[in-house]
C-alpha cells in the first residue's frame, strides 16, 4: 500500500486533504479564541462618540444601552446628549462613590426633566461628608435661569435600592428609589446620566467633576464558539482520515484485480 500511496495521484490527493485540514484547524483556533470573552478593565477608551439620549432610551422602558463598543483595536465610548431643566430643590447625595484615581466620596445628584420625561443626573463629586452636605444645601438653592440646557454624559444603569443612610443621603444610585422620593408625575428613564465635564454644580466649593472608568466584569465562556471549535477540529481529522480510507479502498481493489488476473 505504501507503493500506491507514493504515486502522483495519491500524493496530490494527500496534499489537498492536508490543505483542507489546515483550513479547518485555523477555523478551530479562531473559534477557540472567540470562546473566552475576557473581562473588561479600567483602561481608557480610544474614541468618544455622542448620540442623542432619545435615540437609545425611552422613559419607562428597560435599560438596554451598552456604552462600550469595539471596532478592531478601537474601544469606543458612547456618551449621550440631551436638553434638561434641572430641579435642584430635590437634589440628594449618593455615598460610596469612587473616582478613577481611587478617591472615595459622594455624588451630588440632581433630578431634571427632558422633553420626554425625568432623568437623574450625577453632576459632581465631593470627597468628604461635611463638604458634601454644604454643597447639597447650596445646590438645592441654585437657580438655573435657562430651561432645557444642553448637557452630555454617560448613560449608566440604576443600582439596587438600599435604606437611606440619613435624610437626602443614600448608599446606592437607585433610580427607582429616587423616583419615589421625588414623587414626580413624569415618566422616568431607567438609567441615570453621569455628567463627567464641568458644569454649573462643579463651580460650587468642594465639588469636582466626576471621573469614571470602565466597569469590571467576570470573564465569560462562549459554549457555542467552543462547540464550533470542536466541530472544525473533527473536520480537520476527517479530511486526513478520508484520504487514508480512499487509499485503503483503492489498494484493496488493486489486490482483488491482481488476484483475479492470476486465476
Amino acid at each position: 500500500m505504501l507503493k500506491l500511496a507514493l504515486t502522483t495521484k495519491w500524493i496530490t490527493t494527500l496534499v489537498i486533504c492536508l490543505l483542507l485540514a489546515v483550513v479547518c484547524a485555523l477555523f478551530a483556533q479562531w473559534q477557540i479564541n472567540r470562546s473566552v470573552i475576557p473581562n473588561s478593565d479600567n483602561e481608557s477608551w480610544t474614541e468618544v462618540q455622542y448620540v442623542a439620549l432619545e435615540t437609545v432610551a425611552e422613559p419607562n422602558k428597560s435599560f438596554t444601552f451598552s456604552e462600550i463598543s469595539k471596532e478592531g483595536s478601537q474601544k469606543i465610548l458612547t456618551q449621550v446628549s440631551t436638553r434638561v431643566t434641572p430641579n435642584p430643590a430635590h437634589a440628594v447625595l449618593i455615598a460610596d462613590r469612587v473616582q478613577v484615581d481611587g478617591t472615595k466620596g459622594y455624588w451630588l445628584v440632581v433630578p431634571a426633566s427632558t422633553v420626554n420625561g425625568e432623568i437623574f443626573m450625577a453632576v459632581g463629586f465631593i470627597s468628604d461628608l461635611n463638604s458634601a452636605k454644604i454643597a447639597l444645601g447650596q445646590a438645592q438653592l441654585l437657580y438655573v435661569a435657562q430651561a432645557f440646557l444642553p448637557i452630555a454624559g454617560r448613560y449608566l444603569p440604576s443600582e439596587a435600592p438600599e435604606p437611606a443612610l440619613e435624610t437626602n443621603l443614600y448608599p446606592t444610585m437607585s433610580v427607582s428609589q429616587l423616583i419615589n422620593l421625588n414623587q414626580s408625575e413624569l415618566p422616568a428613564y431607567a438609567g441615570f446620566l453621569a455628567v463627567t465635564k464641568s458644569n454649573a454644580y462643579t463651580k460650587l466649593p468642594g465639588v469636582d467633576p466626576i471621573t469614571i472608568g470602565l466597569a469590571k466584569s467576570d470573564s465569560q465562556f462562549n459554549w457555542l464558539s467552543a462547540f464550533y471549535a470542536i466541530e472544525w477540529a473533527v473536520f480537520a481529522g476527517f479530511a486526513v482520515f478520508m484520504w487514508w480510507r480512499l487509499l485503503a479502498d483503492a489498494y484493496r481493489k488493486q489486490q482483488e484485480a491482481l488476484l483475479d488476473s492470476t486465476q
